[in-house]
């Protein structure tokens, strides 16, 4: 006997939703029959995701670090149930405090605080009853690591930022999943080999033993999506990362 899945006949939107964990979340809601509108900046991105998905499939061009493209964006959505924003990019954040640009540092925090602040602004008071909005940050919010200073402290407010949000936006659903190490192209700034010689580097450090692939944290964003009864929580999906 199957069982309907909640998000059948939901509408979603994924900024982000062009590679990586927010494709896979979108590719997992249109298989379960939900309507989906995947949104990012590059438009040839959002064309090659599309056609790798099944079902009903909206694409949207947006700069998430533009207020006025957020604005026009969710002017023109139309009334949704759920906001998932996977959008942003790490490999410029990276370095010691004394040695990072501050150029780049600023531009960590446009890209994946306030690119979501203003989704969340603009878009929360078009979610329906029962709606949720997913964050998503990393497990570097959770553990001090030398070098990540400017992820961990945009993680860190994103996070609370959720917590708030779970409250001031109520009943609406607000909630965090934090990925560890994952294959998603937010690595491809490293060449191919680098890339794999670092993960296999990587893996046997963590309890696991393994790299999480893009499904593996989709999988949560679903149960955050479905799930009626959490709000107000980070969903830690990092491996045991954040232990080691």
């Amino acid at each position: 006997m199957s069982t309907r899945s909640l998000v059948q006949g939901q509408r979603i939107i994924v900024i982000g939703g062009g590679s990586g964990i927010g494709l896979a979340a979108a590719r997992r809601a249109a298989e379960l029959g939900a309507e989906v509108t995947i949104a990012g900046r590059s438009a040839e991105r959002l064309e090659q995701a599309a056609e790798s998905l099944k079902g009903i499939v909206r694409k949207a061009v947006l700069d998430l670090r533009s207020e006025d493209d957020v604005r026009t964006f969710f002017a023109e959505a139309g009334e949704f149930d759920h906001l998932v924003i996977t959008a942003g990019e790490m490999k410029h954040g990276l370095g010691k405090v004394a040695e990072i640009e501050t150029s780049n540092a600023r531009e960590q925090f446009e890209s994946r605080f306030w690119g979501p602040y203003l989704a969340v602004r603009y878009g929360a008071a078009l979610i329906r009853e029962g709606g949720s909005i997913t964050l998503t940050t990393g497990f570097f919010g959770d553990k001090a690591v030398p070098g990540a200073a400017v992820p961990s402290a945009v993680h860190g407010a994103l996070e609370n930022l959720g917590r708030v949000l779970a409250v001031e936006l109520a009943p609406v659903r607000v909630n965090v999943v934090s990925p560890g190490y994952t294959d998603t192209p937010m690595h491809d700034w490293m060449s191919k080999e680098q890339k794999q010689a670092w993960f296999e580097q990587t893996a046997p450090t963590l309890p696991v033993r393994s790299i999480a692939s893009a499904d593996d944290i989709a999988g949560a964003v679903l149960f955050l999506m479905e799930n009626a009864n959490t709000t107000g929580i980070t969903l830690t999906v990092d491996g045991g990362a954040r232990l080691v």
